[in-house]
């Protein structure tokens, strides 16, 4: 295990333990004496390395299931390749520190999968596996090669250096943490169906970082790969990456395999090393020897064998058991399994028709033989230890206890012919009998038990019979039979073996007639059965009634029957008597007054061979019973089932469909019938209700093949009303798909992880999914009908870019020609495709200029719409531009289609003088544009009156626009001054905050700040501390002047500032790159994700595990230290004007701090929202007249401290949830506030509403909010407060006087209550508002904190409530 960086002793102990510690240090200490020149640091890292590289057993791992603790890591360390899977799981409790220490960079290839599981404390991959190039998936772990599931704190996979799945695909899914998954060209990884990959349920996007698009990797600068426009995951602008410092690594053309410095690889090589391009890490095929002695071969040399289908090994290594030899124990003696060599393979077993020959395979003369020692078979792990065998080189003892596969059984035993001791059946429960020795025809009784018996059978309560004797015999050489209490096998089969082994007659003392078969009847006489009516789906049966000589004694007849493709079913096959039993048995009650039995079995399979027999059922005392032999019959054909359609593609008039035989046919298929039929769709235009101008995401990208866009004439510009869309109903099918793919895999993954029984939700799923798919067919007009042998058919005459529903049918004539009846399957297999369009259906013909009218700065156009297009004209669009100015841009118009069949009119309007020119395409569902032909117009000048009388009217109106805007600046006053923070001053002074360079130490990532990445570090000799932690956020270096400038003077605001409540600002380093602000570390980042971070995840709820949500208390000592750092910004006559949980800091101790003003907004983005043309705004902590007026006042502040509020009770939920950013503008200025969220106290949300008073004088100060919470505070409150401070004192006593609609300073906070109670603001009415659903549920917290866990989504300890919090206006 390689632990990075400088790791103390106490933690080396911890990971590696004391002990192993101890005797590396003790044994270094000898090599130093005993060594010449092994002190030489150079020398010793070189005999080490040899020394490692020179064993294959410590670089050529096994596979590998690693969990629970951090110990078997240490199993990894000197691993290059691993054969088989690595599976990392279950640790959980485990220090991250130790965790990141921890890095395996010899590991290179991994033959099997990669499974992460789990893992807590994890945050890269990458860190752990920095070098894996290569998964095989030789084997995967259900078709997955490599698993990231639930990984709750990993926040990127990072492996960087994997550039190939070879088999298998990737599945990642509940990864909350995780970023940079769909910044992955994945399909340039897995090798085969990539488009099968799971990738889910990740981080947002917009809150993860973006990738670079250039790393430098030593020396050299290497630029990121852009995602190739055939993958539709990302955009096609996007970089690819594994995380902020790595690309991912996509190769030259003209290369087979790169590095990372996408320097091509040797082209032998699968991937290469970094350093050197010429050395091998992974062969595609088979690899020889190591390091820069590395070969990449197709075949092993002369000399050498293949091993493991990878590598190339010696005979001395092929025999030594490379990997652990297979162990076989019987006694004390161990027998190990070698390998052996057979042609030019060194192989673990021989295969079929090969036996062992001195550690060789030679072909047999008759049926192999294989030796194996004998043993005791106690379970059926131990009995595939004897697979294969045919000769038992000693005894075979056979007790398994409790239930028992007898399927495997057989399996594993069925091989065996001889036995040279002697055979001991005792208390084994499930046995019904002892075929699954099929094949045994000696025992030899070289060594008997107790020195006399050969064959025991001994206390097994449900063995009924031995063997069935058709065909077969057995040879005993000598011994006693020794049967006992063997309850159900009847005296008479004891005989049986006796007679057939020919053996001298037994004792009462070796086999006891009152022991073997006394509670079953063994006088069994045979029972005639008569099939009467053979059907597809049922039989009857018949028999006569067994006489006994009580009726009251026969209780019932059993009818048995199984599916018997061939005619060679035993009685016991597969049988036990703990419930596996392939037969199918029906109980028939008996009755004295019945002498003839007829039966009919129900519910067969169509065109099926049975086997069945019948037997009476009687009292466990009755002697005498009835049993018929085994019998077969055949059902008739039946109604087949529908095929399965495997491909449908479709050209421009025609379409191929391809479909599969049905699973189950029923019978002899002469034929399928395919029912193609136009779909029905309502014509778009017939509403017209919708204007198409402004719907633009509703195009659409053709199917199959793409085609290319007529081409576009230069003089026109880019038009901005088409958009990209889906069809709906294919993504839906795509959803289900995928949601009953996830919960069959992660069933099944639970399956073998946690070894449980399998889940029925699986059969749930898929039967829900069936019940919905042939729901509502399509109207079958205009239907092409064809019948076909074979499972292929083309089918022409179609219309281009028109939707078909296809149906196909199974079908079978009656083998009587002259009727000729045909039956089909009652269901189909049914597909929807859309032809594709026709090149030049959508050209407009005839465009023409009309004449103008009394509008001189107006034209008309008339044009006549294609005959037959590409589907629906949803409108037409306008483009024209300028042809008497150079590269003027064009400007496009819509216009909605009203009667697709008649001539279409358009007038443009307000057109400035001058040549022109027009064009004009059709808008349908195509991306693809078919342009008219181009014509010219002229918009003549004006006469000098009319421009004379526009010009005067113009500046009369900007005269008075002035004029009003100078009396409204006065009119307003101005309580408190904003800082501007669009102001950027042209040079940053240097002044006393500025600290050296030299004094500042970063150590690790913080994560990704809006000018560039943040720091956690050490700041040395800095506000008269000599060390003190500290965030340093830097400056990306890609960043332009201006960029840093503002970074410097955003960071300036904050000198002013020393207060507890509000971050401090510790130093600037402005001198050289990159810039640093040096600032108070707040080690738990910004309140919204501490929130977050706090939310109880229900889908994998654990009371002992989750986080708590913050009690009440916590909640309103965070409210009060905000209001404090804000009072004191308001004291300062500053405005923040961005007040949120986002920019409020979280200290180590959980001090709530005002944050970094303005300086987080790029990371929460998508919390900001452009209003016109002005910059981001926050619209959602703005309060209305900020929204309306764009006033901002420490009043304003007050406001969206109500929101802060409102977010804390919620655990961080967006507020206004369910309302766009438009919506929330209004509904705020129209006097709309947010309801109460869910759980939350009365003393909470009477703090919110009276932020929220719509009228900014009657909002409190925030010393008054302050004052109101006070009660609520620690001690030390009053220790570290603005508040409580000298100036805080003197800043109260200063307030002036409050309106009568403000709180009197002593007015106590139930006052302030009472008369809010019941309060909600009335708003205009609005028919905007109408309409909008604000009502959902939220995160929230609870009262006292204790016993109940509340989540994010309204849940109470794992049930949901029916509680709602709205917004209401």
């Amino acid at each position: 295990m390689a632990v990075s960086g400088s790791t103390s002793t106490a933690r080396l102990c911890r990971i590696i333990g004391c002990h192993t510690l101890t005797k590396t240090i003790l044994t270094f200490s000898l090599l130093f004496i005993t060594i010449p020149g092994f002190f030489h640091p150079l020398r010793a890292e070189q005999y080490l390395s040899d020394s490692i590289h020179n064993n294959d057993s410590r670089r050529i791992c096994s596979s590998m299931d690693i969990r629970n603790s951090l110990e078997p890591f240490k199993k990894l360390e000197y691993c290059e390749v691993i054969e088989g899977f690595l599976s990392i799981l279950l640790i959980e409790n485990i220090d991250p520190a130790e965790l990141s220490q921890i890095s395996f960079p010899r590991l290179t290839e991994i033959t099997d999968y990669l499974l992460m599981y789990r893992v807590n404390g994890l945050r890269s991959i990458g860190q752990l596996f920095p070098n894996l190039s290569v998964i095989r998936g030789s084997n995967t772990f259900l078709n997955k090669a490599l698993v990231i599931f639930e990984m709750s704190t990993l926040q990127e996979i990072g492996l960087y250096s994997l550039t190939a799945i070879l088999k298998g695909q990737v599945y990642i899914d509940k990864n909350p943490s995780l970023c940079f998954v769909k910044s992955i060209d994945w399909s340039q990884i897995v090798r085969e169906q990539p488009e099968k990959n799971i990738l889910k349920s990740q981080k947002p996007r917009n809150e993860c970082p973006l990738c670079p698009s250039v790393v430098k990797i030593g020396n050299k600068t290497v630029q990121c790969p852009m995602r190739s426009q055939t993958d539709r995951s990302g955009t096609n602008s996007e970089y690819l990456c594994w995380d902020k410092n790595h690309c991912q690594i996509k190769c030259p053309s003209n290369c087979t395999a790169c590095n990372e410095r996408q320097e091509c690889c040797k082209k032998s090589c699968l991937a290469c090393r970094n350093d050197d391009s010429n050395i091998c890490t992974v062969c595609p095929k088979l690899t020889y020897r190591f390091d820069e002695h590395k070969e990449c071969l197709d075949n092993c040399p002369a000399g050498l064998y293949e091993f493991s289908e990878r590598r190339c090994i010696n005979q001395t290594q092929c025999l030594q058991a490379v990997n652990k030899p297979l162990v076989v124990q019987t006694n004390n003696y161990y027998l190990p399994k070698p390998y052996k060599i057979h042609m030019g393979k060194c192989l673990m077993d021989c295969p079929a028709e090969y036996m062992e020959v001195n550690s060789t395979c030679k072909k047999c003369s008759g049926n192999c033989k294989k030796i194996c020692p004998g043993m005791n078979i106690d379970s059926i792990a131990m009995s595939k230890k004897l697979r294969g065998c045919t000769h038992i080189n000693g005894s075979l003892e056979v007790q398994i206890r409790g239930g028992a596969n007898i399927t495997e059984l057989e399996e594993n035993l069925k091989m065996i012919e001889e036995i040279s001791g002697y055979l001991k059946v005792v208390r084994s429960f499930s046995l019904l009998s002892l075929n699954f020795l099929k094949h045994l025809k000696r025992i030899k009784g070289e060594q008997k038990e107790n020195d006399k018996y050969v064959f025991t059978v001994r206390d097994n309560q449900n063995l009924q019979d031995l063997w069935d004797w058709t065909n077969r015999t057995i040879e005993i050489d000598s011994g006693r039979l020794f049967f006992h209490a063997n309850p159900k096998l009847c005296y008479d089969k004891i005989v049986k073996l006796q007679q057939i082994a020919k053996l001298d007659n037994f004792t009462e003392l070796e086999v006891a007639k009152n022991s073997n078969g006394d509670k079953v009847a063994c006088n069994i006489v045979p029972l005639n059965v008569t099939v009467l009516k053979i059907e597809s789906q049922n039989v009857t049966l018949y028999w006569e009634a067994f006489i006994a000589d009580d009726y009251r004694k026969l209780l019932a007849y059993t009818i048995s029957y199984v599916e018997a493709p061939y005619k060679n079913v035993s009685l016991y096959d597969g049988i036990d008597a703990c419930g596996q039993d392939k037969w199918n048995i029906i109980d028939l009650p008996n009755r004295e007054d019945v002498k003839d039995f007829n039966y009919t079995i129900p519910k067969l399979n169509a065109y099926t061979q049975y086997a069945f027999y019948v037997k009476t059922y009687t009292i466990a005392q009755e002697k005498k019973g009835a049993q018929s032999e085994i019998m077969y019959f055949q059902t008739l054909p039946g109604t087949p089932q529908e095929p399965i359609i495997t491909s449908v593609s479709a050209t421009e008039n025609t379409m191929t469909i391809t479909w599969q035989r049905p699973w189950k046919p029923n019978g002899p298929i002469t034929h399928y019938k395919i029912n193609v039929t136009k779909k029905f769709e309502k014509p778009i235009n017939s509403s017209t209700d919708i204007n198409h101008c402004n719907d633009e995401g509703k195009m659409f990208s053709g199917m199959g093949d793409e085609r290319k866009p007529t081409p576009k004439p230069k003089l026109i510009g880019p038009c901005n009303c088409e958009g990209e869309g889906s069809n709906k109903k294919t993504l839906q099918a795509s959803d289900e798909s995928e949601a009953t793919e996830a919960i069959n895999f992660q069933n099944e993954f639970l399956n073998l992880v946690y070894v449980r029984r399998k889940s029925k939700r699986d059969t749930a799923a898929a039967e829900a999914l069936s019940n919905v798919t042939h729901k509502d067919a399509p109207p079958r007009d205009t239907s092409i009908i064809r019948r076909v042998n074979g499972t292929q058919i083309v089918i022409d005459g179609l219309h281009h870019f028109t939707t078909y529903n296809i149906f196909v049918h199974t079908c079978r004539r009656s083998p009587d020609n002259e009727t000729g009846i045909e039956e089909c399957s009652e269901n189909d297999a049914r597909e929807t495709i859309r032809t594709k369009e026709k090149v030049g259906a959508n050209t407009i013909g005839n465009l023409t200029v009309l004449p103008k009218g009394q509008d001189r700065d107006s034209v008309s156009i008339s044009w006549d719409p294609p005959k037959d297009p590409n589907g629906d004209i949803h409108a037409y669009i306008i483009q024209y531009r300028r042809t008497d100015i150079p590269r003027a841009k064009a400007t496009s118009e819509c216009h909605n289609v009203t009667n697709k069949t008649t001539t279409q009119q358009y007038t443009i309007t307000k057109l400035s003088p001058g040549n022109y020119s027009l064009l004009v395409y059709a808008k349908t569902l195509l991306k693809s544009k078919d342009y008219s032909n181009e014509v010219s117009f002229l918009i003549p000048e004006q006469s000098p009156n009319v421009a004379l009388i526009v010009s005067t009217v113009i500046v009369l109106l900007i005269a008075i626009a002035i004029l009003g805007f100078i009396w409204k600046k006065q009119q307003k006053k101005i309580m408190l001054i904003a800082i501007n923070a669009d102001y950027v001053p042209s040079v940053y002074i240097k002044d006393d905050w500025e600290v050296s360079r030299n004094n500042i130490e970063q150590l690790k990532e913080l994560g990704q700040g809006s000018f560039g990445m943040v720091w956690e570090g050490l700041a040395h000799d800095i506000r008269g501390q000599s060390e003190v932690r500290c965030a340093i956020k830097t400056v990306n270096e890609h960043a332009t002047d201006r960029e840093r400038l503002e970074f410097l003077t955003e960071a300036s605001i904050m000198k002013a500032f020393d207060t507890t409540h509000v971050v401090k600002l510790l130093g600037v380093v402005s001198e050289g790159q990159p810039t640093l602000v040096i600032m108070e570390l707040m080690a738990n980042g910004d309140l919204k994700s501490y929130l977050r971070s706090h939310r109880p995840d229900i889908e994998n709820y654990n009371p002992s595990l989750v986080k708590h949500p913050p009690s009440l208390k916590q909640i309103l000592q965070m409210a009060i230290e905000i209001a404090d750092g804000m009072a004191y910004l308001s004291a300062m006559k500053f405005v923040h004007r961005d007040l949120a949980a986002r920019n409020c800091m979280v200290s180590e101790d959980l001090v709530v701090k005002i944050g970094d003003f303005g300086m987080t907004r790029d990371i929460y983005e998508t919390d900001y929202y452009r209003k016109g043309t002005k910059g981001l705004l926050p619209v959602r902590w703005m309060a209305p007249e900020s929204l309306k007026d764009g006033v901002f006042t420490s009043s304003s502040d007050v406001w969206s401290y109500g929101v802060v509020l409102w977010e804390m009770a919620t655990l961080a939920s967006q507020p206004y949830q369910g309302l766009s950013n438009d919506q929330v503008l209004r509904y705020v200025i129209d006097g709309g506030v947010m309801e109460r969220p869910e759980n939350c106290p009365d003393k909470l949300y009477t703090l919110m509403r009276y932020c929220w008073q719509h009228k900014p004088s009657s909002r409190p100060t925030f010393l008054k909010l302050c004052q109101l919470l006070l009660e609520d505070t620690n001690p030390s409150f009053a220790e570290v407060s603005f508040y409580h401070s000298p100036a805080g004192i003197e800043a109260r006593a200063s307030r002036h006087t409050p309106s009568p609609s403000q709180d009197e300073q002593s007015t106590p906070f139930r006052t302030a209550v009472e008369r809010l109670k019941g309060y909600t603001p009335q708003s205009e009415t609005s028919d905007d508002l109408d309409v909008i659903d604000t009502h959902h549920h939220f995160p929230s917290i609870s009262e006292s904190g204790i016993g109940v866990i509340t989540t994010a989504n309204g849940y109470v300890s794992g049930c949901p409530t029916n509680g709602a919090a709205t917004t209401q206006c």
